[in-house]
């Protein structure tokens, strides 16, 4: 996937202050620190927090009287713990569904337990992507009468599948002889797409596309009737807003992550998670703020530096937060770190910022 981006980011790691993160004094030494520097050099720094310190952050600047360095700051919510807090929120609505012994087919029932709590993020993405596939197999199989594999497996002792050959027109409404074509001209676009003669755009703009995904709006309202359907389709809507969501981090626009922000509302304060739609809400507020407070800011978060990129590619954005864990706590924590017998103390800390500062 090929589009325009700002290139490559370089990571920097500053003075660390020796207490509790948690702890107001050091959240406002932060702050302050950012503040002043930002002040002396005529910029206005942008700050990214998890929910818990993004909160105690945004009252501490608040309580600043208006002539303050931190009146300038701008504080950003942590896109990757938001997603860990959204994939929890899918496991706890979906609980009792049998989604947790669906996973437990694939995964060992320890690593299930992670994964519906958002806490194995990568994993629960997988899986969620995996069983959202299987869902719309299903719907598309009725909508075009083809069996699944494993029907044809049972009847014929292989899954070698030409979709062509296997409508059912008992099963649809729709003719036939449209079906077929419907479903060559999806699988030459596939072809055409995978050796790159067309771009994703195109075939996104197609009308193909939108011929289908207007079946399947069809066959929902059709079903809308049926409560375990309703369930099942709200699971969808659910992973469809986590995969705009990473769309929206991994190429750099901000509009669109704005947007899955807001459509991730509804569902975390059905899952209990008050705290980020406290948190999500008053950071959509700012963030549209912006528009009149700091143009500048705004026009420089839609040109995609919303982001970090740690390889100069187009698709290789990574949240602010998902950021620290990938390179400073893994710096730490890994061989060389300053947990394997090097120590916590300041020099400690000191000697291992200017080690690392010459890399």
């Amino acid at each position: 996937m090929d589009g325009d981006y700002p290139g490559r980011s370089s990571v920097v790691f500053l003075p660390m202050i020796d207490m509790n993160p948690s702890d107001l004094t050091c959240i406002n030494s932060t702050l302050n620190f950012i503040g002043k520097h930002a002040k002396a050099q005529h910029c206005v720094p942008i700050l990214t927090f998890d929910q818990p310190l993004y909160w105690k952050a945004m009252n501490i600047i608040k309580d600043e009287p208006l002539n303050s360095p931190l009146k300038s700051v701008i504080l950003r919510l942590g896109g990757f713990h938001l997603e860990m807090s959204f994939v929890g929120g899918i496991g706890h609505l979906m609980e009792g569904s049998g989604i947790t012994e669906l996973l437990e087919t694939v995964y060992a029932p320890n690593a299930v337990t992670h994964m519906t709590s958002g806490k194995a993020i990568a994993r629960a993405v997988r899986a969620h992507f995996l069983i959202d596939t299987a869902l719309t197999s299903i719907i598309l199989s009725h909508i075009y009468g083809i069996p699944l594999p494993d029907e044809i497996e049972n009847e014929t002792g292989t899954n070698d599948i030409n979709p062509a050959n296997y409508i059912n027109t008992n099963s649809t409404d729709i003719n036939a002889d449209d079906l077929s074509d419907e479903l060559h001209e999806a699988d030459a676009m596939l072809d055409e797409l995978l050796k790159g003669d067309i771009s994703v755009e195109k075939a996104c703009d197609d009308v193909l596309i939108d011929q289908i995904k207007s079946r399947i709006d069809n066959f929902r309202e059709s079903h809308k009737s049926y409560r375990t359907s309703q369930l099942w389709f709200q699971y969808m809507d659910m992973i469809d807003i986590l995969r705009r969501f990473i769309k929206a981090e991994r190429t750099g626009n901000w509009e669109l992550h704005l947007q899955t922000v807001k459509d991730m509302l509804p569902y975390l304060a059905a899952s209990g998670h008050n705290l980020y739609v406290k948190s999500s809400r008053v950071y959509l507020q700012q963030m549209e703020n912006l528009k009149t407070t700091h143009p500048e800011v705004l026009a420089f978060l839609q040109s995609g530096h919303h982001v970090i990129r740690r390889s100069d590619k187009f698709w290789a954005g990574l949240s602010s937060d998902l950021v620290i864990e990938q390179v400073l706590m893994r710096s730490l924590k890994t061989t060389g770190g300053m947990t394997r017998g090097r120590g916590m103390s300041e020099g400690q800390n000191g000697f291992y910022l200017c080690q690392t500062a010459r890399k």
